[in-house]
């Protein structure tokens, strides 16, 4: 496969298909990546995503302002900015603006009803996250040194090199230590304009809320990703820095959130397997101290949450095929569910949701062939505030018929769930089983310009079919324990159930079939190439192939351990029995593998490992590295470009 693919017939596809939605060179807003609502609920503000230069170039994300009555959007602000968040009196809106240069951070005050100019605070990091006190008279920041990681959604490398000034010859020098790694808590004191770090030096902190003059916190005794699977949760003085653990969980947490009147913490614990997108059990632990309780939500699990005051939670998750708005009463134990639906999802990771007065909430609804929209949802409706769509994202979602909810029977009995898109006509058409990350995560019914080959393929004929395999999250936490500890195992047959089951419906030929995914998905894609050699055609992303190696070189070695129950010193256990690349001798299939270079959640390693375990065995396989990207390759032009080539590897393979 040729290193420059810009001349092929499949770039230039690809290339126009998403010009087509995402217009370029324009102010075109495509999709919404943060939002907030006002106080009184008549206005919210986002940043929306848009590609100002050339396609290659790729997104920016600028600040508006939309009123939820009209939909009439407004401009706030021209540079990078993210995370708008307006004060608690509904009069300062506070937003984040990344340096051009690579700095830090800048924390902008810019007041709504006046025209007094805007304040700017440069912060010496990358500001992750920007809460106010319920006075309004203080922020607290969550900021990430300038080398810190990303956990692997976010592309699992480096915020920035640290190898500092010098001549280009100088090493590289790697200690496990320095101030650049950890991630800090600061309060700005709106009033007298004063920032200070509360946090402790050897404390760790991932996310913070206030609970009355406390802050709680997930907090970790070290810097590194990996030490987040064991994080507590805890209680932090911002006078005097020290922590007290109020929970400690045999699984992960996420999403601390202090109650109005101070006396609680909301939170969410699950077996999680990414930082940023977990979801599992609403719990509630006394900030005076004692053990957590389960709040009733219908079986839903949570993805996200927010006080609506000291008895109520508002809470976002999924359960099974559904998406799910609601709200919880901690007295009573009543859940009010404010909108549920499998015809929409929101969220571009999980579900999220921001509550607004009167039982409502604001959302960011889309579906496989529906753009993103701003809505507003309650009493079980949808109503739509503005659609983000271009003439061609309006035609895309036209010709593309809706994802199919589909479930199937595993080899145990155990029922698997999916999502299915396919042509039009009733033939048996090639079918792409297209598997997600985590494994603790799910697909659900997403717009297809986050698809990345999928609109493409089924353009030329292909099915492709989403697969939630034991371990996904929307079923319950028995259900996603189900991977822990046996990760390629039984969630393997899953996926070969999937096939058999759509060749005996008449979905999916089976002289055509073909597997892809990102991260876990790219695991699996490798795994079932060494297992099933009817695939005729596979391209795993950002893969995994030797858990050993993956081990040693991963920013998150407690991963592995997790979810295969074994030692990376043990020769005879599942880190040998689950890597692909041991058994390359099994694999027919030819193989596309791409990868980013500067992916530390997957290393690069993995991928050439496996590249060159096929070779060795005379399978045909190429290797895609991409130097500028990192995990799952979501940058730009690396986005459009392995699309393109996924395209091309599958168009010559299923005969498309």
């Amino acid at each position: 496969m040729q290193r420059d693919f810009r001349s092929t017939a499949e770039f230039a596809e690809t290339a126009a298909f998403y010009e087509s939605l995402f217009l370029p060179g324009t102010d075109h807003v495509s999709s919404v990546a943060d939002y907030a609502a006002s106080p009184d609920g008549k206005t919210a503000y986002f940043t929306g995503r848009s590609f100002p230069a050339a396609l290659e170039a790729g997104p920016s994300t600028r600040l508006y302002r939309l009123s939820l009555k009209g939909g009439e959007v407004a401009l706030l602000s021209h540079a990078a900015a993210r995370l708008p968040r307006p004060s608690p009196d509904g009069r300062v809106l506070c937003y984040v603006v990344a340096s051009e240069t690579g700095a830090g951070d800048s924390l902008v005050f810019h007041p709504l009803a006046s025209a007094q100019g805007r304040l700017q605070v440069q912060i010496d990091g990358l500001i992750e996250q920007v809460r106010w006190s319920a006075d309004g008279g203080r922020l607290l920041l969550v900021v990430a040194g300038l080398g810190a990681d990303l956990a692997g959604y976010q592309g699992g490398y480096a915020t920035a090199p640290t190898g500092g000034e010098g001549p280009e010859w100088l090493p590289q020098v790697s200690t496990g230590g320095g101030d650049a790694f950890w991630r800090r808590l600061w309060v700005y004191d709106c009033r007298s304009g004063a920032l200070r770090q509360v946090s402790r030096p050897h404390s760790n902190i991932w996310e913070a809320s206030w609970c009355g003059e406390h802050i709680a916190v997930i907090a970790s005794g070290d810097h590194s990703e990996g030490s987040w699977y064991q994080a507590t949760l805890n209680l932090l003085d911002p006078a005097s820095g020290e922590e007290r653990v109020l929970y400690a969980s045999p699984d992960q947490m996420a999403l601390p959130e202090g109650s109005p009147d101070g006396k609680a913490v909301a939170f969410v614990e699950a077996v999680s397997s990414d930082r940023g997108i977990l979801c599992g059990t609403l719990r509630t632990v006394p900030a005076a101290g004692g053990g957590a309780s389960t709040v009733n939500t219908r079986s839903v699990e949570v993805s996200h949450l927010a006080w609506v005051d000291a008895d109520r939670l508002h809470f976002t998750g999924q359960t099974g095929f559904f998406t799910v708005v609601g709200e919880a009463s901690l007295k009573t134990g009543a859940v009010t569910e404010l909108w549920r639906s499998t015809d929409f999802s929101c969220g571009e990771w999980n579900p999220i949701s921001a509550p607004l007065p009167g039982a409502r909430a604001l959302i960011v609804a889309e579906a496989y062939n529906h753009p993103p929209m701003l809505a507003v949802v309650g009493d079980g409706g949808l109503e739509i505030v503005r659609v983000f769509a271009s003439e061609g994202a309006l035609k895309a979602a036209s010709e593309a018929a809706p994802a199919e909810p589909v479930s199937w029977t595993a080899p145990d009995g155990l029922e698997i769930q999916g999502w299915l898109v396919r042509p039009a006509g009733d033939k048996p058409a090639p079918l792409v089983l297209d598997i997600h990350g985590g494994p603790v995560w799910a697909s659900r019914n997403r717009w297809l310009a986050r698809t990345r080959a999928t609109p493409l393929l089924v353009r030329h004929g292909c099915a492709v079919l989403y697969p939630n395999p034991r371990g996904s999250s929307g079923r319950g936490q028995d259900f996603a324990r189900l991977v822990k500890g046996d990760m390629g195992g039984a969630d393997t047959l899953d996926f070969i159930a999937a096939v058999d089951h759509l060749i005996a419906a008449g979905v999916a030929d089976e002289a055509r079939l073909a597997c892809t995914g990102s991260s876990y998905g790219g695991f699996m894609s490798s795994v079932l190439v060494t297992r099933d050699r009817r695939f005729a055609a596979a391209a795993p992303i950002s893969p995994v192939t030797d858990w050993f190696s993956q081990h040693r070189t991963s920013q998150i070695p407690y991963f592995d351990e997790l979810f295969l129950d074994g030692s990376a010193s043990d020769p005879n256990g599942l880190f040998f029995q689950r890597s692909p690349a041991m058994f390359a001798d099994k694999v027919r299939t030819p193989t596309l593998i791409l990868a980013g270079a500067l992916d530390k959640n997957t290393p690069p390693g993995q991928a050439q490992e496996f590249f060159q375990s096929l070779l060795e065995h005379g399978v045909e396989t190429a290797l895609v590295m991409y130097p500028q990207d990192g995990h799952s390759l979501r940058g730009y032009p690396a986005y459009i470009d392995s699309a393109a080539r996924i395209l091309a590897w599958f168009g010559q393979h299923l005969r498309l």
